[in-house]
């Protein structure tokens, strides 16, 4: 890992003169320093954001049990489904109601068939399956009916055993606050949060200048212990050669003019100042999208930005 501090002097004398020909790097430098020309729509403001992440995917699981008349005694559980074919027609409402829930959703979500269980064992092997969430319908998120369809037990009765008090957080129970009733905005957001976590553990991060933490020294190697970050260091000096490599390319040049171009003209946008700046910041847009592609990692970070690459990305503008 080179120096994680170019100062501005550095970063202005090794960019100078980059305008003035592409004889100063190689055709071996420039391959090295990954593809100068880029997409015309690699920047569109009016594409939708593209998400990178895992698909979620959900198991629904629809715990009931059925009764057997007994006379002179009261052999029903309390609840609307009470039979094999309220059960058949629950599975059929839920699978759609969620098959709705993931068109709906702005992240992709696979619903896995439901699962209908009237034992231990057929839960222990529900919970064995390959998925990422659970969802109990009376594990992970309970969503429990009151108007929305037959009237659920749980709904009236959800044991307190099952559920977590204050004091009892630190164990591996499920909360109030994973259980859903009726909303499926409610269950919408709880999946939300999940794929979040989903796709955060395990990341891949390209981190110009090496990795660091503000205030907190440890914070690389606690990303990588706990949550199993995995962090790309590239240094200033790759980007010094990248820099070459884009301004001294016409077409690249002029992609990041028009992408200025396009930004300034989206509504509510007033420069305030020199339009040069923003031409500057979209060629560095286009080398750190160059870094995350590739390196498969759908984060970026920059080490010292503020003293280091803000300075010199300022002083692009006198090589010009």
């Amino acid at each position: 890992m080179c120096c994680n501090h170019l100062n501005r002097r550095d970063f202005l004398s090794l960019t100078a003169g980059a305008m003035a020909g592409a004889s100063l790097a190689s055709p071996s430098v420039l391959a090295a320093a990954g593809k100068a020309r880029w997409d015309p729509d690699r920047w569109d403001p009016d594409r939708p954001l593209v998400r990178t992440g895992q698909t979620l995917r959900v198991q629904p699981i629809l715990m009931y049990g059925t009764s057997q008349k007994r006379p002179t005694t009261s052999y029903k559980s309390w609840g609307g489904i009470q039979t094999e074919q309220g059960a058949s027609e629950e599975v059929n409402r839920i699978a759609k109601e969620l098959k709705s829930l993931a068109a709906a959703a702005e992240f992709p979500m696979q619903i896995l068939p439901v699962i209908k269980i009237k034992s231990a064992q057929e839960a222990a092997e529900a919970r064995a399956g390959d998925h990422d969430v659970v969802t109990i319908y009376p594990a992970t998120v309970v969503f429990v009916r009151h108007r929305s369809g037959p009237i659920y037990y749980w709904y009236e009765a959800l044991s307190v055993k099952y559920l977590s008090t204050a004091e009892e957080l630190e164990r591996e129970r499920v909360s109030v606050y994973d259980v859903v009733v009726d909303d499926y905005q409610e269950l919408l957001w709880r999946l939300r949060a999940l794929y979040g976590v989903k796709n955060f553990i395990g990341a891949r991060i390209v981190a110009l200048g090496g990795p660091g933490g503000k205030y907190a020294p440890d914070a690389p190697k606690y990303a990588r212990e706990q949550h199993k970050i995995e962090i790309i260091e590239v240094g200033y000096g790759d980007l010094t050669q990248r820099t070459r490599s884009a301004m001294a390319d016409s077409t690249t040049v002029s992609r990041a003019e028009r992408w200025a171009e396009q930004y300034l003209s989206l509504p509510n946008t007033t420069l305030m100042t020199d339009k040069q700046f923003v031409v500057n910041a979209f060629l560095l847009y286009g080398i750190a999208k160059d870094w995350m592609s590739e390196n498969n990692a759908p984060a970026f970070t920059i080490r010292n930005c503020m003293s280091t690459l803000l300075p010199g990305v300022s002083d692009l503008e006198l090589t010009q």
